[in-house]
């Protein structure tokens, strides 16, 4: 009669099982306990100044710093509306996104789409000289560039901080697109150009609802370019009608108001209303930006 207890090698490869998971349980905890920690520490600031926002300059200036205000004074908020003109500002700095963000996608897509897909004189050249423009500093060309703006007289217009991504978007967007089009297989295009299909139609109804995730990271990437820039519109804005929000912010730090209390909780006000935007647009892009960031340089 066949034993029926199980085997020495069958109670240990259970054995061996059951440890394996628990050692991988015990990882993922590890790993969701540092990745909580890391998530706290990185988003502390935020948390800082949206405290700070709510809170007295007394609180603020206080020798025992307070995590969070007694009363929070969500009054602050209006009075940086009240004092300063902060809603003039964000408009003018969603005027420049709202004409940078169409023009980088359009006139970076066409560049990478011919640096990806056609052949050309000296195509390598012109491609490292491109990428080779991104290790100049930008303080290096600011004063050819203000005095070329001066004598065209576009100085205190959004000329000067909208011209240049109609002009390709900048050498690191198109690299990403670049880098997001070669990933796409070819076969794609030549079944276009079978079935009839041009180049510009071969891009527009082939290629581009595939890179929806690198278009929209580029989106977001010119988003934020724009909506943190503080030296441009600083250098070529002199109307305070005009400023852009990052520059608003700074002025309002030091221009006179009707009151000589110290501003710092209304600064961290304005800092929390320009925040706003940027983390209503991540929430929102979230999925294809990572998306976007992961698939791009797949292939070289």
């Amino acid at each position: 009669m066949a034993s029926t207890q199980p085997s020495v090698s069958t109670l240990s490869a259970g054995y061996a099982s059951l440890r394996a998971k628990r050692s991988h349980r015990a990882k993922k905890l590890i790993t969701y306990v540092l990745l909580t920690i890391f998530g706290l520490f990185f988003a502390f600031p935020l948390f800082w100044t949206l405290s700070s926002s709510l809170q007295t300059w007394q609180e603020l200036r206080s020798y025992t710093p307070r995590l969070w205000p007694e009363v929070p004074q969500w009054s602050n908020y209006a009075d940086v509306l009240r004092l300063v003109p902060f809603a003039r500002w964000m408009i003018n700095s969603f005027t420049i996104v709202l004409i940078n963000i169409p023009g980088t996608i359009f006139t970076a897509t066409m560049t990478a789409y011919a640096f990806a897909r056609f052949n050309f004189f000296g195509k390598n050249v012109w491609f490292v000289l491109l990428l080779s423009t991104m290790m100049i500093p930008a303080i290096v060309t600011i004063i050819p560039q203000y005095l070329l703006f001066f004598n065209l007289k576009l100085i205190d217009t959004y000329v000067p901080l909208t011209i240049g991504a109609w002009l390709g978007g900048g050498a690191f967007m198109i690299f990403l697109l670049r880098q997001f089009i070669m990933s796409i297989p070819r076969d794609l295009d030549e079944a276009a150009t079978i079935d009839g299909a041009g180049p510009f139609r071969i891009l527009w109804s082939v290629l581009v609802p595939l890179m929806k995730p690198a278009l929209t990271t580029v989106a977001i990437l010119q988003f934020l370019t724009d909506w943190n820039d503080f030296f441009g519109p600083f250098i070529y804005l002199n109307t305070m009608a005009r400023y852009t929000a990052a520059v608003g912010l700074r002025t309002f730090q030091h221009m006179a108001l009707e009151t000589t209390d110290p501003r710092d909780h209304l600064l961290m006000a304005g800092a929390a209303i320009m925040t706003i935007p940027v983390l209503v647009l991540f929430a929102a892009a979230q999925r294809y930006f990572v998306s976007g960031v992961v698939l791009t340089g797949l292939k070289v």
